[in-house]
């Protein structure tokens, strides 16, 4: 298990090793007139020393790809270590992403530039062109009929308020369930916002015939404000059915019937399901939008590709000039204009990514080589778990109390559990639902009945004192009788 474990983590990794590696065959396909963001046209591509610069990015991607492989087999000797497979796991994976990332980066741009002075010392440069329609007003005036409808919002919308109305009927004792359901909302609320940006941006030029330019700008905001709204859909209706399966396990596990081989099934379908649709409907927009512009460019005789390398020597857009947020990649899909005031949101929303999952890695470290800790007080005990973990028991709110040489049959319905602890909310078999902290290296384990029904199990590894607190208990509860 723990190398099936370890597996998965390996192949989490290079599987984002795969998609950087299909961004470096769309900047340097032989088809695509850029080549590493560049306008590299014709019999300039020939050219020797074009040649020996795509030669350089790609040596030293596969270097770098080679390396960074390698370092996944940190994964297999983690379920070596007796503690911290779970926290170190989270903090190494980030930080392998953030090096793979900012590597790539750096190359790409190192290359990029190398590519832009290539062409200035060649004479390749031409003068960059006015991107930005102010001038063609006819184009202007029909701008409302290039985007989609909004009414495709629709689709999301009520998926999200479906999400909620079946929360209130059917899980509503589930209350942690509203956290998927949220970050639904959040989602949905972001797709809405690139729509919007997308679908009132300013226009781009394309030719001084109008009907062209309406042409070309009608096919590329309606595929692209397409695309967005069909991936909100997906991405709610995927967020949606990982919330029923998760309620499916919960109510499975109040049952008695823990079923986590469904459940970790049901995700990694649903998982690699919306990975394709979502990869289906991406490309399907920019096949759209490729394949107009090379119509319309061969019907008009006229070559619809922009010099506008200057923007995007660093590998990455920055046009003070165009106020539009996102734009079409010249490798493929849509990016950001890093000079608009959101532009730089998309590499904040990067950071804190890493931010928080370096802070989750480190919040966990307590999880993994904390203590368990158990205080006798007069009237109560209470136990201190990996310090976040906190428990009170009340003598005199106990009805009953066996001493077991064992941990009982147990699910978990919420909370942790590592290799030494196990802590929050439980289905006891045979007894009932109920909370516990447990040292799963204790010699014994007390179940307690509260007067509210519920059960608190716990356990310590000093034997004497947990031997000491049930002859208290059972002391309580035979008084009470």
């Amino acid at each position: 298990m723990d190398f099936l474990l370890a597996f998965s983590y390996a192949s989490t990794l290079w599987f984002v090793q795969l998609c950087l590696l299909f961004d470096l065959y769309f900047i340097t396909r032989k088809k695509s007139e850029y080549l590493i963001f560049m306008t590299i046209r014709g019999e300039q591509r020939e050219d020797v020393d074009v040649v020996q610069v795509v030669k350089g990015l790609k040596k030293e991607v596969w270097v770098m790809m080679a390396v960074m492989f390698v370092a996944t087999g940190v994964f297999f000797l983690l379920p070596l270590l007796r503690k911290g497979e779970l926290s170190l796991s989270i903090i190494y994976m980030t930080l392998w992403c953030t090096a793979l990332i900012w590597c790539d980066f750096k190359i790409i741009k190192k290359y990029a530039n190398r590519m832009y002075d290539l062409k200035l010392n060649k004479g390749w440069q031409t003068p960059v062109k006015k991107t930005v329609l102010e001038v063609d007003t006819v184009v202007s005036r029909m701008k409302k009929t290039m985007p989609v409808s909004e009414i495709w919002l629709a689709v999301p919308v009520w998926i999200c308020i479906g999400s909620f109305v079946w929360w209130f009927y059917c899980a509503a004792e589930y209350k942690v369930l509203l956290i998927s359901l949220l970050f639904n909302v959040l989602a949905f609320l972001f797709f809405c916002y690139m729509y919007h940006r997308m679908a009132h941006g300013k226009l781009k030029v394309y030719s001084e015939d109008s009907d062209l330019n309406y042409a070309l700008n009608r096919v590329s905001k309606r595929a692209w404000t397409g695309c967005v709204i069909w991936e909100a859909s997906l991405l709610c209706g995927f967020q949606f059915i990982t919330t029923l399966l998760l309620h499916l396990y919960m109510t499975s596990v109040a049952a008695g019937k823990e079923n986590v081989t469904g459940l970790m099934t049901g995700l990694i379908v649903c998982s690699a399901l919306s990975i394709i649709l979502f990869l289906i409907v991406f490309f399907v927009a920019a096949g759209k939008v490729k394949q107009a512009k090379k119509e319309l460019a061969a019907a008009a005789d006229f070559s619809y590709a922009e010099d506008e390398d200057v923007y995007w020597k660093n590998g990455y857009y920055y046009n003070p000039g165009d106020t539009n947020t996102f734009v079409e990649n010249r490798s493929l899909g849509i990016s950001t204009n890093m000079a608009t005031k959101w532009g730089p949101a998309t590499k904040w929303i990067l950071i804190g990514t890493f931010i928080l999952c370096i802070g989750l890695g480190i919040a966990m470290l307590p999880i993994d080589f904390g203590t368990m800790k158990m205080q006798v007080g007069v009237d109560s005990l209470e136990l201190q778990g990996c310090l976040y973990y906190k428990e009170t028991l009340p003598f005199d709110e106990v009805t009953e109390v066996y001493l077991l040489p064992e941990r009982p049959e147990s699910s978990r319905v919420w909370g942790t559990g590592t290799d030494r602890f196990a802590m929050g909310d439980f289905y006891f078999k045979g007894y009932g639902n109920g909370k516990a902290m447990m040292d799963r290296d204790a010699e014994y384990f007390i179940l307690a009945k509260r007067q509210n029904g519920k059960w608190f199990g716990f356990s310590v590894t000093d034997s004497e004192t947990m031997l000491s607190v049930y002859d208290r208990l059972k002391a309580q509860t035979e008084k009470e009788q």
